[in-house]
């Protein structure tokens, strides 16, 4: 199928969609750093029977595997810390922001081009998130400006992360990656519960069941995306603005699993963000 890129894309988006209500409860029982090792170990433990071959790498590129490992860590540790503070549905419209940082990547570090429809699309994209942020009494009251930096530099390194998907994918195969970047990762965060000398313990793992089903929502949409950045026909700057159709997921588990309030407004917000994608995908 010659768009089979965009549909690994969208099965990823509603992954991840679901993933911020998931660690959002989480860490009514855990850590953020107790989450993230155990979640990355999990992972890793997911992707050893698919990873054949993992080892026929050039070590160049495993030591960029290692690079976006660090990357994803920082962003993941900056998402944990604002979904602590805010509600599900403004962490994922706020989320909407790497669209921006994803989209000036693709177009001056990959030299993708930038049509009418992609602008077109990305000033939806953008106007469904100022729109949220302009309504009053909303879950904004009472986050901080530290909270939402700490959200947009998540965005920020994520996007960084989605560039680096692109290039190396050239020189591997999903496998190759999803098993490096996954030790990697585990091994990142195993190392930061060591310098705080943070206390884990393996009970985590049986009561706290979001983790392992994180684990393996993660695996699986990382897989679908790696596919997809292998495909030639596929754009960082189309997959970022698919990818905010993650919104939609968010927004509905904040109402039904949280029971967040102005649930139609936000709705009208995500109804704008994927227009944009919509208008960006078909001309």
């Amino acid at each position: 199928m010659q768009y089979l890129w965009v549909i690994f894309v969208v099965i990823y988006s509603f992954l991840k969609g679901s993933r911020d209500g998931m660690k959002k409860a989480a860490l009514k029982k855990s850590s953020s750093t107790e989450i993230l090792f155990f979640y990355t170990v999990l992972g890793f433990i997911f992707t050893i029977p698919f990873s054949a071959g993992a080892f026929n790498v050039a070590p160049i590129f495993i030591f960029w595997s290692f690079v976006k490992a660090g990357v994803v860590s920082i962003a993941w540790l900056f998402a944990m810390w604002a979904l602590k503070e805010m509600s599900v549905s403004l962490y994922g419209i706020m989320d909407l922001s790497r669209v921006v940082f994803s989209t000036l990547l693709g177009v001056f570090a990959l030299g993708e081009s930038m049509t009418w429809a992609k602008c077109i699309g990305l000033v939806l994209v953008i106007t469904g998130l100022l729109l949220v942020n302009l309504k009053k009494n909303t879950a904004t009251k009472g986050v901080t400006l530290v909270t939402l930096t700490a959200a947009l530099l998540n965005c920020f390194f994520n996007a960084i992360s989605g560039t680096m998907d692109k290039i190396l994918m050239q020189y591997m195969t999903s496998a190759q990656l999803q098993f490096w970047f996954m030790l990697f990762s585990a091994a990142i965060y195993g190392v930061i519960l060591l310098c705080r000398k943070e206390k884990i313990s393996l009970k985590s793992i049986k009561t706290n069941y979001w983790i392992p089903l994180m684990s393996l929502s993660l695996v699986v949409g990382d897989r679908l995306l790696f596919e997809a950045n292998a495909d030639p026909d596929s754009q960082v700057t189309l997959m970022t603005i698919i990818k905010q159709s993650s919104v939609f997921v968010t927004v509905l588990t904040g109402w039904l699993c949280f029971k967040e309030k102005h649930i139609l407004y936000k709705l009208m917000c995500t109804a704008i963000v994927l227009a944009g994608i919509f208008v960006a995908l078909l001309w």
